[in-house]
């Protein structure tokens, strides 16, 4: 009687210690699935129910469909293997042999060790409530990015093997911020330029990339176009408060980012990126930041009347809904907040454009789409907003507002019109493969044709001789 009552107190202490294990897991497990945005994509942004799926991403192929990653057995990851799910994240192939897009970017998630793997796991599937629906829409791109087998090639080119290796000569506090930045938060897979067939251009690491209507900056140390003037204290408040004063606030997808992941982060994890990022190489990248803008005294005598002081809600202020005069836009919609000169807020809460990353850089995208989209996110401060303009202003006047607070905020002379704002709406320029890839895939289904047809030629030649 005595040892089985010593039995049963082994038992219950070795189950009490394996259940207290699998709740660490699941605890670490949720702030990777935190630190690696995963929400962002995997849950639809109206009334989705977490890791659900339906988010669209935007791509230059299309628009791709995130999926269920909740531990459904009939529409999520319910049935996966520990071993398959780290495939799938990691080299972006399924238990079932589909091949993922980079749009879930397993180049960086590769790099993720197998400790967070293996947490990440261990929360989605006891962590998270497994959701037995799929989706609303699925991905379907138009050929042949459809052809998935395609990837193969592009794996084989592109995608690093599975794995972490800190670069050389960082302090402790440096690898940790360059683990988070190049596997969690895949910060290259948006601020890396992209190469012809859509890869990462690591010779331009960080050095800024296109995302189609919007445009990640360049957050390497270069001065001129990155954050080199930027410190560490900027850079953190930032990440947790998608606002650094004297340099710009978080929108679109950074404002998502921050919003999900960045502004959930450790204040240590945040100071460690920041280090990270203060290390790397500097890149130059001429399309970032234009030439130290001159403010300018803007004349507004014909606009004196208007109440700058006023409601900051636009939908009365813009009357005229027909004119396309910058001055009168600006004037009747933004100084109320960022002021007739447009130095904002002394205590930067409206930032000064002047100092604004999306107004003084060459690339007008940001400044456009912020306009036309506003800003909405949830950070560390609370709620932050900006009024969108995309239901009171048409492409016409979006360009004459941007072109105006561009050439006398920032001074640059983006000589915006309607039809360049519709194409940065609408996506942005077609990358090169996008354009081409049709044709370059049949004359690559030809060509194998040709070859293979010239072998059959040549073995049936071979054993006519023989003969």
């Amino acid at each position: 009687m005595r040892l089985l009552t010593l039995a049963t107190v082994f038992t219950a202490l070795a189950t009490s210690a394996f259940a207290q294990s699998d709740a660490d897991l699941v605890k670490q497990g949720e702030y990777i699935a935190r630190a690696a945005d995963c929400t962002a994509c995997h849950t639809a942004p109206v009334d989705g129910k977490p890791f659900s799926g339906g988010y669209k991403i935007s791509s230059p192929m299309g628009p791709i469909i995130a999926t269920n990653i909740t531990p459904s057995r009939d529409y999520g990851i319910g049935t996966w293997s520990e071993d398959e799910f780290a495939k799938a994240i990691r080299q972006g192939v399924t238990p079932d042999g589909t091949h993922l897009y980079p749009a879930m970017p397993y180049p960086s998630y590769a790099k993720m060790t197998d400790a967070d793997v293996k947490a990440l796991y261990t929360y989605l599937m006891q962590g998270v409530d497994p959701v037995d629906a799929a989706p609303a829409e699925k991905t379907d791109l138009p050929f042949p990015f459809n052809q998935r087998a395609l990837m193969i090639g592009w794996n084989m080119l592109f995608s690093p093997k599975p794995g972490w290796t800190a670069p050389d000569g960082l302090s402790d506090q440096e690898a940790r911020g360059a683990y988070l930045v190049d596997a969690l938060e895949h910060c290259s897979t948006c601020h890396t330029p992209r190469g012809l067939m859509m890869n990462e251009k690591q010779s331009d690491y960080l050095g800024g990339g296109s995302l189609g209507s919007w445009r990640a900056p360049n957050i390497t140390p270069d001065k001129a176009t990155g954050i080199g003037d930027w410190s560490n204290e900027d850079i953190v408040a930032y990440l947790k408060n998608g606002f650094a004063k004297g340099h710009g606030s978080a929108a679109g997808p950074m404002a998502e980012a921050v919003e999900h992941s960045l502004s959930k982060l450790q204040e240590d994890d945040l100071e460690a990126i920041a280090a990270y990022l203060k290390k790397v190489p500097a890149v130059q990248s001429a399309i970032d930041v234009a030439a130290s803008p001159a403010v300018q005294e803007v004349p507004i005598t014909s606009y004196e009347t208007a109440d700058w002081q006023g409601n900051p809600d636009h939908a009365d202020a813009l009357a005229d809904h027909s004119t396309t005069d910058g001055a009168k836009l600006y004037n009747s919609a933004c100084a109320a907040c960022h002021g007739v000169d447009g130095q904002g807020a002394p205590d930067g809460h409206f930032p000064s454009l002047s100092k604004s990353a999306p107004v003084t850089s060459k690339d007008p995208s940001n400044l456009v789409m912020t306009i036309a989209e506003g800003i909405s996110r949830h950070d560390a401060t609370g709620y932050s907003v900006m009024p969108n303009f995309r239901n009171d202003l048409d492409d016409g006047q979006i360009a004459a507002l941007a072109n105006y607070v561009q050439t006398n905020f920032g001074g640059t002379d983006p000589k915006l019109d309607k039809a360049a704002v519709d194409t940065i709406r609408s996506g942005g320029e077609v990358p090169w493969i996008v354009k081409n890839a049709a044709w370059m895939t049949w004359a690559g289904i030809i060509i194998a044709v040709i070859v293979i047809l010239g072998l059959i030629g040549v073995f049936r030649r071979a054993r006519r001789r023989q003969v």
